[in-house]
């Protein structure tokens, strides 16, 4: 009788706080609710992205900012008189493309990323051009192509000034691949692709 009772008593315990952790988590996920129909929902992407930029601590730090573009896109980020400088994801309809990147003066300045529906790069920009390593990748139904090669879907190695410049790979929608090192877009020196591979740090 008394195991009944004592079994009885925690199942009491037990069921009552489980209701109250319920309750609890109703009142919070409502209050949350409440809370998040007055914020913007891609600057709030933005806080849990990176956290909050209004820190009392640093002043200079450029403002959160959600601005909508006249050909009908979109910035949000970090920005200051009308122009993109610091952290920001910068929306293009025309292309549909997504651009990630440290902005400065409204131009990518350090490591982006740049995604449409045929065409992505991941790696770095210096005053509006690709400089340093990246990653560039074009769909197969709509390769690159330029006066020296044709249908290349993909490259991996350095740029200068927006051109292949340096160690790297370029691969074709036929599944070949060259490699070596380019100057000005033109790859002037055949290497094989492991030695390529480790110059670049893979």
């Amino acid at each position: 009788m008394k195991s009944r009772l004592f079994v009885l008593i925690v199942l009491c315990i037990c069921t009552h706080t489980v209701i109250g952790q319920t309750e609890n988590q109703k009142l919070k996920a409502e209050a949350y609710h409440q809370d998040q129909q007055f914020v913007n929902r891609y600057t709030n992407s933005w806080y849990w992205l990176f956290g909050s930029f209004n820190s009392k601590s640093n002043n200079d730090e450029p403002p959160t900012v959600n601005w909508e573009l006249e050909d009908g896109g979109w910035y949000t980020g970090q920005g200051r008189n009308n122009e993109y400088s610091g952290f920001g994801i910068q929306y293009k309809p025309k292309d549909n493309a997504y651009i990630f990147s440290k902005w400065e003066n409204t131009s990518p300045d350090g490591m982006t990323l740049s995604q449409s529906l045929d065409y992505s790069f991941l790696g770095t920009y210096e005053k509006n051009e690709k400089n340093g390593f990246g990653i560039t990748k074009w769909s197969n139904y709509k390769p690159f192509s330029n006066e020296n090669y044709k249908n290349v879907i993909k490259f991996i190695g350095e740029y200068k000034d927006g051109l292949w410049h340096g160690y790297g790979i370029i691969y074709f929608r036929n599944g070949t691949y060259k490699s070596g090192i380019f100057i000005n877009s033109i790859l002037s020196k055949e290497l094989p692709k492991i030695e390529v591979l480790e110059a670049l740090g893979f």
